[in-house]
C-alpha cells in the first residue's frame, strides 16, 4: 500500500513511498517531509502542519478481478 503526503490545500502530491527498497531511509515522516520542502508547499505556498487523526486516510488498493473459465 503507498503512503502519499498530499497538501491539504491545493491537492499536490508532496511524496509517495510506493515500496520497499525505493530509497534507503524508507517511508518519511510528516515532520520530515516539512524539512525536506522548508515548512511550505512548492505549489501553493501554504504552511505545513502536522496532520491529525482526522488528516489521515486509509483506503483499500483496487482489487485485481480475474475471470475464470
Amino acid at each position: 500500500m503507498p503512503v502519499r503526503y498530499i497538501c491539504k490545500n491545493c491537492g499536490t502530491e508532496l511524496y509517495k513511498f510506493e515500496r520497499v527498497g525505493q530509497d534507503f531511509y524508507g517511508v518519511r515522516t510528516p515532520s520530515e517531509i516539512k524539512a525536506i520542502f522548508g515548512g511550505k508547499c512548492h505549489h501553493c505556498g501554504h504552511e505545513f502542519q502536522v496532520p491529525s487523526m482526522e488528516d489521515i486516510t486509509f483506503r483499500p488498493k483496487k482489487q485485481l478481478k480475474v475471470k475464470v473459465y
